[in-house]
């Protein structure tokens, strides 16, 4: 687990609390040149599970629906992270959005180096063929080749600022 850089005084970014301790979008600089952000959780989120964070620092799961609608419609999108802990639906805690051997859920086999797409089961990964068009993944490099048997698995993975590529 990545570990606080910053100057930040009382920042844990594996726990989670059900009253907020920083302000929402708060930045922290990790260990490994890494960055998470403190959001409110929608919905309950497991770890490795992929989020859309809006600009009020609300983290939703990502739904590659909400990904295509919003840059359809208004032409504004999300930014992406990965949740690191299991956090419950109204609580606030940090996610991941960009470092070095984080956790990210996955669907299918995903190997290590390659093209990756976001998943319509919501807030994962897969390989880039099996995905839908348009829903190509930039900013994720999976770095330990895995293979979910079940819905819940996560990998260790990099990220650089994850987003997507939308095409109409």
């Amino acid at each position: 687990m990545a570990t606080n850089t910053s100057s930040l005084l009382g920042v844990d970014l594996s726990a989670s609390n059900s009253t907020a301790l920083f302000a929402l979008r708060t930045p922290v600089n990790t260990t490994g040149g890494g960055y998470f952000e403190y959001c409110e959780f929608s919905a309950t989120q497991i770890t490795g599970r992929l989020v859309l964070i809006t600009n009020d620092g609300t983290a939703y799961t990502l739904l590659t629906a909400k990904l295509t609608a919003a840059s359809a419609t208004t032409g504004i999108g999300y930014d992406i992270g990965a949740v690191q802990n299991i956090v419950n639906q109204g609580e606030f805690g940090w996610v991941a959005r960009k470092g070095v051997n984080l956790y990210v859920s996955i669907t299918g086999t995903c190997t290590a180096g390659g093209d990756i797409a976001y998943a319509a089961a919501g807030g994962r990964v897969q390989n880039a063929v099996d995905a839908a068009v348009g829903l190509t993944s930039q900013g994720i490099w999976i770095t330990t080749s895995d293979s979910a048997q079940s819905l819940v698995k996560a990998t260790l993975a990099t990220l650089l600022w994850p987003r997507t590529i939308f095409h109409q």
